[in-house]
């Protein structure tokens, strides 16, 4: 299976731009029932709201009750989620380049921050798509994006498994770090429902808009800030469906501090952990 891994990743890239029409295909019946055996049988994905939003919103709930800022200590960010599974998992496999944004040509963000994969899978990964690397390196590139302003996923991705020819989607595990303009699950609201519902907002996390701090100025509705199209303006006001994958931009975007990210459940990391662990064992020889 590793040696067709070159022609899938031509593949990809020649069809990266037409993943809209493709992704559509899905909800037409027989016909999008086959591709989703193909390429999302079984998938489990959540998308992480962005550390730093939800520093910020920490922040803030700390300057309502206690009228002054204070900077919270053993705070529980989304990206230790992926630290976890990173410092128990016996093999790390660091790309060389996003396929997304490669396949897009991004000018926004860069192409040289791949994803990283864990599990045995890695071991058919083919060398030229890059290297196995130490938990310090793994950790210092996923620092390196989040400085780029990338949100992170993690989950069982089957499209990864088949066409970097690793064998069952049980032994690979997909960390991505995606853009606004070029990642591949922009195609979410195209999807048939039943492949969307596999890729979710992290555990206890929601965003809401407090109307009397919006003021419709549209920032957070402009291109290249929500890339699944789920927040846009309703009577001059921003409003949110229930599209939303909870990763935050558009909260870090709003001048007004309309938009809120919360996190309702104390043991959101838990909840997260429990519910990736099963899906690929990332110990395995």
């Amino acid at each position: 299976m590793g040696r067709l891994t070159p022609l899938y990743s031509a593949l990809f890239k020649r069809s990266f731009d037409k993943r809209f029409t493709m992704a559509k295909l899905t909800r037409v019946p027989l016909l999008g029932r086959a591709m989703e055996y193909a390429f999302f049988e079984d998938d489990d994905i959540i998308i992480l709201p962005k550390d730093e939003v939800v520093k910020a919103s920490l922040r803030k709930v700390r300057i309502i009750q206690m009228d002054k800022e204070v900077e919270p200590s053993n705070i529980m960010l989304p990206s230790q989620v992926i630290e976890h599974f990173i410092s128990i998992s016996r093999y790390i496999f660091l790309m060389d380049h996003c396929m997304c944004r490669n396949s897009n040509e991004c000018k926004d963000y860069p192409a040289d921050l791949g994803c990283i994969f864990l599990g045995r899978g890695t071991l058919k990964i083919p060398e030229n798509m890059g290297r196995m690397v130490s938990k310090e390196e793994a950790l210092e590139h996923l620092r390196r994006c989040r400085e780029a302003g990338l949100v992170h996923l993690i989950g069982r991705d089957k499209i990864d498994s088949v066409w970097l020819g690793t064998g069952g989607k049980e032994n690979l595990l997909s960390i991505c770090s995606c853009c606004p303009c070029c990642c591949l699950w922009k195609m979410l609201p195209d999807l048939s429902s039943s492949i969307s519902a596999t890729v979710t907002r992290m555990p206890g996390v929601s965003v809401t808009v407090e109307a009397e701090q919006c003021n419709g100025c549209g920032a957070c509705v402009k291109k290249g800030i929500c890339y699944l199209n789920a927040i846009w303006l309703k009577d001059d006001k921003a409003s949110i469906g229930e599209g939303c994958r909870g990763c935050g931009r558009c909260v870090e975007f709003c001048p007004q501090q309309a938009i809120g990210l919360h996190i309702e459940e104390s043991d959101f990391l838990k909840a997260s952990i429990q519910r990736i662990e099963p899906l690929v064992d990332v110990l395995s020889k």
